[in-house]
């Protein structure tokens, strides 16, 4: 009844199995469908969906910020916090109420806010320029995307060489009166 070489098919059968499925487990991951995507980012569109995807100590969390008024945008990637590990995409996003949350996985966290005002370099620094032939107020930084405030009616063709000049590399101002002071001395002329 017994046969003693049926054992031996039996792990070699078994053998066998192993090595397909071992080779199917490797293989798998990097196979594409016909509309290009592959296994992988099917897992990631379903695991997007699923609400018992949560934040691990290890997810990276990309932040992105964009200041509409200016056109900046500020970007960061951290580690969550303490109170972040273990969310799920909902109880994230109503900690993150006004961001956009653009992918929500184990691994990453991609979001972005938009702020209708102007990035903190464009809101706390003014400097005088020109533009257009006239002497111009600007917020921002010389030479850096600077964002027109003010064209005043000092014509630059009625300044020294040396105002002109000046007026070419940008004269930053630290305040308001100061601002105020440089146009006044400059309409005099």
């Amino acid at each position: 009844m017994f046969h003693p070489k049926m054992p031996y098919r039996f792990v070699w059968l078994f053998g066998i199995l192993l090595i397909v499925g071992l080779l199917a487990y490797f293989y798998l991951p990097g196979l594409s469908f016909s509309d290009g995507s592959s296994v992988k980012e099917m897992e990631t569109e379903l695991v997007k969906q699923d609400a018992s995807v949560k934040i691990f100590p290890q997810t990276d969390i990309y932040q992105r910020i964009v200041y509409s008024k200016c056109g900046d945008e500020e970007s960061s990637r951290t580690k969550p916090a303490d109170s972040l590990i273990g969310m799920n995409l909902l109880q994230f996003q109503k900690v993150y109420t006004g961001w956009n949350i653009d992918h929500f996985d184990a691994s990453e966290v991609r979001m972005t806010l938009t702020i209708d005002s102007m990035c903190r370099e464009h809101a706390n620094n003014i400097f005088i320029g020109q533009k257009d032939g006239y002497v111009t107020v600007f917020y921002g930084l010389p030479g850096r995307k600077p964002i027109v405030k003010e064209v005043t009616k000092i014509p630059v063709n009625h300044l020294t060489q040396d105002d002109v000049a000046e007026l070419q590399r940008g004269i930053v101002v630290q305040s308001k009166e100061d601002m105020l002071k440089t146009l006044e001395g400059m309409q005099s002329r």
